[in-house]
């Protein structure tokens, strides 16, 4: 389709923000809908689940897509220049199945620290008309952020609606599949994307400088700190809470004490009150560094992990502490992980901590480079030091998705990732099938003639027939 992109509201936005998902809805003509499902009840049929293939089977889902409510939405969320991962699963629950366990995606039996800000989004795409009773995916609205899963009782979401319909969710919501008590094979088709670039301003429909909560508020628990700086991250704002420094003696006093309690609860077993106390230390300001630095050292990991986060909001004053601790022995294998990852995300400020990741890159543990690699590819500069650092990751890493982590690194670094033209071509004969893909993706954002001219054979090499099946060879 070539209308234009239709942006997401402020409402929508805050919506996505508290809740982790939106509902989206398609109009293409019954008859398209049919033709999709036609072609996927022979796929099934004949070939079994195309996995990953699904696009290049099936091409006319690609049209979903490009719809102006689909591709607005992605590009509101993720940037202009997002991209679809090279992941996509179809999900057939048959007449008759039974609830799938609730869980977040993971990243390939992967244990890598969850993003606050919007990286990456998936899209649960509906073929067919959905009821209540044919197992629709069910979310469980605002978790995304929450490692530990709420109880049973926690509000849940089905996702239901006519063909077409599509759930755009938070990457690390947590959703299941529900009991499919129909007489018809329920189709959902799943598919991932990733944000390239950090947000300079606002790629909504933008007309507020302030978050304003939702008018519905899909659950119990409130994170208004949390929301309002991902609010204005993704407004292009370095600083993602107002803070007020004490001044007053008396005032530095209450400080101190107000910092201490805090400390307590962000290491305390209540997560979602851990959650908020990191942030509550983050709207402190410079004052609470040094809490936080030292939450960061802890063995649980979602302590460690809101620590982080709390960095990451006070943004780059908290830098040079940060750097000071990447290079400081620590008592847990994974410590090192936790601090890269808070540099990664403060972006180009950190760039000063280059160095120090790259010396990470030998870390005997995989979870520490894994997010040694990302954060490089999120500060990206000065690139004749990340470059060549991600370069070496991505051919010599012994982890598949280390090596994975470096290609979509070099895709964010993009033009200036030039000199990694000839890593990338090696990569796109790696093992694991993912780095190619990603690989693949690098090299067209790079987009010299140099690695046009890797790209381009490549993907003619692979070309797929969508026409070609096991009973129509030629």
């Amino acid at each position: 389709m070539t209308a234009d992109k239709i942006l997401l509201t402020d409402d929508q936005m805050a919506d996505f923000i508290a809740n982790g998902y939106l509902k989206l809805n398609t109009d293409f003509s019954a008859e398209f809908h049919q033709t999709v499902m036609q072609k996927l009840n022979e796929v099934y049929k004949d070939e079994g689940n195309p996995g990953n293939n699904l696009l290049p089977r099936i091409p006319e889902i690609g049209r979903f897509f490009e719809h102006p409510v689909v591709s607005g939405a992605l590009t509101s969320i993720l940037g202009p220049d997002y991209i679809m991962s090279a992941h996509r699963h179809g999900h057939l629950t048959k007449s008759g199945a039974g609830q799938v366990g609730w869980h977040k995606d993971n990243y390939w039996l992967n244990e890598k620290i969850r993003n606050h800000h919007p990286w990456s989004v998936i899209i649960f795409y509906y073929t067919q008309d959905v009821t209540e009773v044919m197992g629709p995916s069910a979310l469980m609205p605002g978790t995304q952020n929450y490692y530990l899963k709420p109880g049973d009782a926690a509000t849940t979401k089905k996702v239901t609606g006519k063909a077409g319909s599509m759930a755009l969710i938070a990457y690390d919501l947590w959703h299941t599949a529900t009991h499919n008590q129909s007489d018809i094979d329920r189709y959902m088709l799943k598919f991932q994307f990733f944000r390239m670039d950090a947000p300079k301003s606002p790629t909504w429909n933008n007309k507020s400088s302030m978050f304003i909560s939702p008018g519905t508020l899909q659950h119990g628990n409130e994170h208004r700190l949390m929301w309002e700086h991902e609010w204005n991250w993704l407004s292009g704002k370095t600083n993602g809470i107002e803070t007020e420094e004490s001044t007053l003696p008396e005032e530095a006093v209450q400080e101190q004490e107000r910092i201490r309690q805090l400390a307590d609860t962000l290491e305390g077993e209540n997560e979602i009150q851990s959650l908020n106390a990191a942030y509550e230390l983050a709207a402190i300001g410079n004052a609470a560094i040094p809490a936080l630095v030292e939450a960061v050292h802890s063995p649980v990991h979602s302590v460690a992990c809101n620590a982080a986060h709390g960095l990451i909001v006070i943004g780059e004053d908290s830098v040079p502490p940060l750097i000071e601790a990447l290079q400081s022995e620590t008592v847990h294998d994974q410590t090192h992980g936790y601090i890269a990852f808070a540099l990664g995300e403060l972006g180009e400020a950190a760039g000063g901590a280059v160095p120090a990741l790259t010396a990470l890159l030998h870390d005997k543990t995989t979870f520490v480079r894994q997010h040694a690699v990302e954060a490089l590819g999120l500060i990206r500069n000065p690139a004749s030091l990340v470059v060549p650092a991600l370069c070496e990751a991505l051919l010599n890493d012994p982890d598949n998705f280390t090596r994975f982590t470096a290609a979509l690194a070099l895709a964010r670094v993009g033009k200036d990732a030039a000199a990694a033209v000839h890593s990338l071509e090696k990569a796109l004969n790696d093992p694991y099938r993912y780095v190619p893909g990603a690989a693949s993706e690098a090299l067209a954002r790079i987009r010299t003639d140099e690695a046009l001219d890797v790209l381009l054979p490549y993907l003619q090499k692979a070309r797929w027939c969508p026409v070609t099946t096991s009973r129509n060879t030629y």
